[in-house]
């Protein structure tokens, strides 16, 4: 899993080594001040003792001095740390219930010179079964002043024991200084309930290719959740219970726990499933690439776990998972060969592949077998996948198709480099799959916004319908588009590449659909006839007193369309009930013979209360085969030339400022929908 918050090109490249792939389990987020949250802790340290906090490791040094005060006379100083997971801990269970959302804060300094350091406040959850490690927030702590530690959590399962500590595991003989921690309780919103009436996406691009969703076990504990996998998604990818690290975290001694648990989930909701991953140079233990003395293992005994490894685990779910993320991240565009120089890479070099899809082909017959990667949309890297691919292919290896992540941002990359990348595999005879694909709000790791602003928003929504439309421009290529993540509050993105607010989903925290939703929600199924409704904006304003659309149809068809049998439909918010004024300011066909009136429409839908009908005289005549209408401009105001907020309106569309087919407006043949999807 890789993500392009860092619009910085090299800043972005830098990144994507890091954490790439793996599906981070996010139950928090950093949360906006809330007037209403109950404070249920608070340890300031001023009665002089420690106030119920203790060293993880039993052996750190934990006194209450003045030093260490942020404010008053008394902070928690902690030293005397021999170990990278020794710290301050303490125990919040009595405080903390199921379904209920809690905000951390704390302050973190380093004593007097100390160098800089990342310190990471982490949850640890206790349950029968396991101990669970949740990173809530980290941060380069200073010795020059105080850092707020602040993060958003909410418990979904009860547990035996609840503890949040402070570590700072690069650093050893780190003094720590702590002050002024509180636990508070969000107010209650109350159960949350998904959208049952809306459409479901899988239906959508059900003549398309799947769509499909990664997701957490942790997803798997509440209701909704669960219904909301079901109902949205014809295909999904296990975030990390399949991984090595989870599957085979020692040498032969086997984990399929939280394998099976994903698996049957999807089994019993009819999803198809992609595998993800068999070999990758993250989340694989350093055993795998060591033998007994701790030096680097042959090659021969590489491949022979890595045989072991993939029999396992295909093996386990032939028939049920179709698909496989055989390697992962293999590429470095900046090698000679554009290989990454990685553990597998250093023990058996270009061979570690070839091996990879051979076995897998094995294990699995029947599996489609995929290459995946990020950053697919770069020249260099797309060209060194190619490169792989038709080497290995001309050498007999089994690769069946390659799967392009797709993280990207609102401001990078352009819509037309995906294209490409998407394009320049199609002689290769390989299916493509878009597999973790998500748009973050930000340009740059120093940015940071509390609540998601209306603005990106919608600059998010179209870039989401922007992306669809490739995607299904190209669906004899494309057969799966995986979003990495269903829901705002399940995203890596709120702890990568700093702890923050991020919303690149379709649903938002509380599994409401978003205007990214919506986008792709409209985009409708090929027109079931000749007749195409193109539109422009003559006036780009949002929130002026007038709109300003303009039409044109075209017939594509074999036989003349008489336009009395036509009708075109411009969707609106009217904002303020006043009357409405129609006027047709030209037309080829005659202003005279364009007919204009304004509905309201009876229950509002997404996005609109009102459109603006348009029909036409008998006069108007008709549009021969192969020809177009000519252009027809149309005005409206309010008699009282108040103002319109169009910056939501279902047909606005102020990118296009030149005629488009735009399936924001309807056209209808005697009644019946022949262009363009209605609001819903």
């Amino acid at each position: 899993m890789e993500t392009k918050p860092m619009r910085n090109k090299s800043a972005l490249k830098v990144l994507q080594t890091f954490l790439a792939s793996s599906l981070i389990l996010l139950l928090f987020s950093p949360p906006a001040a809330h007037a209403q949250n109950s404070l249920l802790l608070q340890t300031d340290f001023e009665d002089g003792t420690a106030q119920g906090w203790k060293g993880r490791g039993g052996v750190e040094a934990l006194t209450v001095v003045p030093e260490a005060a942020r404010g008053g006379a008394y902070g928690l100083r902690v030293g005397e740390r021999n170990q990278s997971w020794h710290g301050p801990t303490l125990d919040v269970t009595a405080h903390m219930e199921p379904g209920q959302t809690y905000v951390f804060t704390g302050w973190i300094k380093l004593a007097q010179a100390a160098p800089n350091t990342t310190v990471s406040m982490t949850m640890q959850r206790r349950t029968p079964s396991t101990t669970h490690y949740e990173r809530m927030y980290f941060d380069t702590a200073t010795s020059s002043g105080w850092v707020r530690f602040q993060a958003q959590y909410k418990l979904l399962e009860a547990a035996d024991n609840l503890s949040v500590y402070f570590e700072a595991p690069d650093n050893l003989a780190l003094v720590l200084y702590i002050d002024d921690f509180r636990l508070e309780k969000l107010p209650d919103l109350g159960p949350v309930v998904i959208e049952e009436g809306i459409p479901s996406l899988k239906d959508v691009f059900a003549e398309d290719f799947l769509i499909g969703t990664a997701f957490s076990n942790s997803e798997l504990l509440t209701e909704a959740d669960r219904k909301l996998l079901a109902k949205h998604f014809n295909s999904t990818t296990p975030g990390n219970v399949l991984k090595w690290d989870s599957t085979e975290p020692q040498e032969g001694v086997f984990n399929f726990s939280g394998a099976d648990a994903a698996v049957q989930f999807a089994v019993e909701n009819g999803q198809r499933i992609r595998g993800h991953t068999l070999v990758w140079h993250s989340q694989t233990p350093d055993w795998v690439f060591r033998d007994a003395n701790g030096n680097l293992a042959s090659k021969e005994l590489l491949f022979q776990r890595m045989k072991t490894h993939i029999n396992a685990v295909m093996g386990r779910y032939k028939g049920q998972i179709y698909a496989w993320d055989v390697v992962n991240e293999v590429l470095d565009a900046a090698q000679p060969d554009g290989l990454r120089r990685s553990p597998w890479y250093q023990i058996a070099g270009e061979e570690f592949i070839e091996k990879a899809f051979l076995f897998a082909r094995e294990a699995d017959p029947d599996a489609v077998l995929f290459i995946n990667d990020y950053n697919t949309h770069e020249s260099g890297k797309s060209q060194a996948m190619y490169n792989l691919i038709k080497r290995l292919k001309a050498k007999g290896i089994p690769i069946d198709g390659v799967g392009h992540q797709t993280h990207v941002s609102l401001y990078y990359p352009t819509v037309q480099e995906i294209e490409s990348s998407i394009v320049k595999f199609a002689d290769l005879g390989v299916e493509t799959h878009i597999t973790e694909l998500d748009v973050s709000v930000y340009s740059s790791s120093s940015q940071r916004y509390d609540t998601f602003p209306e603005e990106l928003k919608q600059k998010q929504a179209a870039l989401y319908k922007q992306l669809f439309d490739v995607f299904r421009r190209h669906k004899n290529l494309i057969s799966s588009v995986t979003v990495w993540g269903k829901d705002d509050g399940n995203t890596w993105l709120r702890t990568f590449p700093v702890a923050r607010n991020d919303w690149p989903l379709l649903f938002d925290e509380r599994l409401q659909s978003k205007p990214a939703y919506w986008a792709l929600v409209n985009v409708p199924v090929p027109p079931t006839s000749n007749l195409e409704l193109q539109y422009r904006t003559a006036d780009t304003q949002p929130g002026d007193n007038g709109l300003r659309p303009h039409f044109k149809i075209k017939n594509n068809g074999g036989e003349p369309v008489k336009l009395s049998e036509l009708t075109i439909r411009y969707w609106f918010t009217v904002d303020g009930e006043k009357p409405l004024a129609f006027y047709c300011d030209y037309a080829r066909i005659g202003q005279a013979n364009v007919i204009g009136r304004h509905v309201k429409m009876s229950a509002g839908k997404a996005r609109a209360d009102h459109y603006l009908e348009i029909t036409f005289d008998s006069a108007a005549g008709g549009i021969p085969a192969g020809g177009d209408s000519g252009v027809i401009e149309t005005r409206s105001h309010k008699v009282d030339w108040s103002n319109f907020d169009e910056s939501n309106d279902y047909s606005f569309d102020p990118s296009k400022t030149s005629y488009t087919p735009w399936e924001g407006v309807t056209l209808y043949r005697n009644g019946q929908l022949v262009w363009g999807a209605e609001p819903r």
